[in-house]
C-alpha cells in the first residue's frame, strides 16, 4: 500500500489536532501545548503558507500521521531552512517506514527550495534519534536555548 504526502486542509483538522495531543501525551514537552495554540498553528499556516506548513501523511484511505514544517532564510546555510517541527506517526502504522519515506520525499523535492532539513528529538526518545541518524542527521554543535516573551 502505497504512502502519500499532501497538504493539510481546514477538514484534517480534527484527526491532526488528536494526533497532536497524542505526540505530546507520548513525548511530553515542558511546554504546554492545548487546543488555543494548536488552531492558532493551524490558521497561521493555512492563512500565511510562507511561514510553513502541516503535512498529511496517509496510507491507502486512512490518516497515518503528519508533519508540521517551519521554514526561514539562513545567513549561515545561505538558504532556506526547513525544519520538521513535530513529526508523529500513528502507533498502528510504525516500523513500516512512513517516517524515513517522508523525509526522503523532502530531501529528494528539497522541499519550499530548503538547504538543509533540522529537527528536534528528546534524548530519551531513543528510537527517533537511530531513524534521523540512520537518515543522515547529525547533532549541530551549538546548544539550543528559549528565552520566553510571554
Amino acid at each position: 500500500m502505497e504512502t502519500k504526502f499532501r497538504k493539510f486542509s481546514t477538514s484534517d483538522k480534527n484527526i491532526i489536532a488528536e494526533m497532536i495531543i497524542g505526540l505530546y501525551t507520548e513525548d511530553p514537552s515542558d511546554k504546554v501545548v492545548d487546543t488555543r495554540k494548536i488552531e492558532k498553528t493551524f490558521d497561521t499556516l493555512l492563512n500565511e503558507p510562507s511561514r510553513g506548513t502541516v503535512m498529511v501523511f496517509e496510507k491507502g484511505e486512512e490518516i497515518a500521521g503528519y508533519s508540521i514544517l517551519i521554514n526561514f532564510w539562513s545567513n549561515e546555510f545561505g538558504g532556506n531552512i526547513l525544519i520538521i517541527d513535530e513529526l508523529f506517526v500513528k502507533v498502528e502504522f510504525r516500523s513500516q517506514g512512513i517516517a524515513s519515506q517522508f523525509i526522503q520525499h523532502l530531501v529528494e523535492t528539497q522541499f519550499n527550495n530548503s538547504v538543509a532539513l533540522q529537527l528536534e528529538v528528546t534524548p530519551d526518545n531513543h528510537r527517533a534519534l537511530a531513524l534521523y541518524k540512520s537518515l543522515g542527521f547529525r547533532k549541530h554543535k551549538n546548544d539550543y536555548y528559549d528565552l520566553l516573551l510571554t
